[in-house]
């Protein structure tokens, strides 16, 4: 567990010991404060409305901290930094939501398949590499302007433009994607925490037609006008010309912004 997700939780267990302590308190001003009396405000604590809407809340609040935790994880993985970074100005401008996150992983797990954890594990070497020479001046934009690190880009962006060939049907379908939160929180590889029952059962976020064409616009945005070495590198490692491999996606999007002018 990080730093943040310690704090989170000790967050919790503070508020819990702090509303015990109002309750042996309230029964201290008419008694003297002994184990008996501490037992009796046990167990009124264990039944009191209150408990329960601080379990309630608790619950909200660490399912909210463990989804926290497990993106915090997943941006530290470079794989999936490589891909968040085109979206970077988007979300530090507030323009795109960083709750749609997880969902944006899963739809590249989803497109990717198996051939996600190979570009992940591609992605982990270029890192060590990178890094060997002098942690101290490593840096993330030396990573992102690697000719390896851009080849696993491009290998995914092509990859997510030939699943958009039926365009407004998966436009659709990522939209969706992105509004609704899983139900579960995943905290390991076969542990889950649901979410609390009296939550709503899909918890739109703010992502629509707008935010789409954004954010797809910003992925693919140095495919448009690459630049000559960068169309060169290209066309030499996947065999057709940036124009030829994303212009119908690129024709596509064109059309449906056009649509709301």
């Amino acid at each position: 567990m990080s730093v943040e997700g310690r704090a989170e939780m000790r967050r919790v267990v503070e508020r819990l010991l702090t509303a015990f302590l109002r309750e042996v308190e309230t029964k201290a001003r008419s008694a003297p404060l002994d184990i008996r009396l501490l037992n009796s405000s046990r167990q009124s604590f264990l039944s009191s409305p209150e408990l329960n809407g601080l379990l309630t809340e608790a619950h909200r609040f660490l399912l909210d901290a463990a989804e926290k935790e497990l993106i915090r994880q997943k941006r530290r993985d470079p794989f999936n930094r490589l891909l968040t970074h085109p979206l970077s100005d988007l979300f530090s401008e507030g323009r795109l939501s960083r709750d749609i996150l997880a969902s944006y992983f899963s739809f590249l797990h989803l497109v990717l398949g198996d051939t996600r954890d190979v570009l992940a594990s591609r992605c982990a070497h270029i890192l060590d590499d990178l890094r060997a020479p002098d942690p101290l001046v490593f840096s993330w934009d030396s990573f992102y302007a690697d000719p390896r690190a851009r080849q696993v880009l491009w290998t995914v962006l092509i990859r997510i433009a030939e699943s958009f060939r039926r365009f407004e049907i998966r436009r659709d379908w990522f939209i969706g994607l992105m509004q609704n939160r899983p139900q579960a929180v995943s905290l390991g590889s076969h542990s889950f925490m649901p979410r609390p029952s009296g939550a709503p059962p899909d918890e739109i976020l703010p992502f629509g037609r707008e935010e789409f064409l954004l954010m797809f616009n910003a992925l693919f945005a140095d495919m448009r006008d690459p630049s000559a070495g960068e169309a060169r590198a290209f066309e030499r490692d996947f065999g057709v010309a940036p124009a030829r491999a994303f212009g119908a996606l690129f024709a596509a999007l064109d059309e449906d912004a056009a649509l709301d002018r």
